[in-house]
């Protein structure tokens, strides 16, 4: 089996929490954290977490002693993007193309490069899956004022808006697991 990405996790704390926390960090500006516990509220309000991370989103009437506006968006904080509402699916076919599938049934949708009325219009989790999963590729068709010499146009544009394909890993028959292109483990797993 190829390594995964939380085969390398650093542990954080184990204190007094009901679970245990883990880190990760990716080649990129995120952290990823994943949190093994019978209480997240609880072990994310504990004393030592409680300071780097930011409860400005979540509800104030289920969490009242957590919402704090004086600290939104301060820098160096922890968010969790979906506030309080916990998410059941996440479909991601690249880092600036996902689906977050949550509790409350909503849908947190994000296609670099692809207006937001056409993501809620067409773009629904289904779509994400066929992509992932079946290897189709979602494209999207817009109208665009463009200057050309001089001269502005009407022009009809069609864009990739959701593409499993990636030309900077390399993705292993479950359509799940990924190593970096060129990692030296790939040729030992085929």
């Amino acid at each position: 089996m190829a390594e995964t990405f939380w085969d390398n996790l650093v542990p954080y704390y184990g204190g007094p929490l009901s679970g245990r926390i883990y880190l990760a960090y990716s080649d990129t500006d995120s952290v990823f954290i994943k949190i093994f516990t019978k209480d997240l509220v609880g072990d994310l309000t504990s004393p030592t977490l409680r300071p780097i991370i930011d409860f400005s989103n979540w509800d104030p009437i289920k969490y009242p002693h957590l919402v704090n506006s004086q600290k939104k968006n301060e820098f160096g904080r922890l968010k969790n993007e979906l506030g309080s509402d916990t998410f059941i699916e996440l479909i991601a076919a690249s880092p600036k193309c996902y689906c977050v599938v949550t509790q409350n049934e909503k849908l947190k949708k994000a296609a670099k490069g692809t207006s937001k009325h056409l993501m809620k219009k067409y773009l629904t989790a289904e779509r994400f899956k066929e992509a992932v999963f079946e290897g189709r590729v979602i494209r999207t068709t817009t109208n665009a004022i463009r200057s050309l010499k001089l001269k502005l146009y009407t022009m009809e544009v069609v864009r990739t808006a959701i593409s499993g394909f990636s030309d900077k890993v390399y993705i292993f028959d479950d359509g799940i697991t990924t190593l970096p292109l060129g990692h030296y483990k790939i040729e030992e797993m085929k």
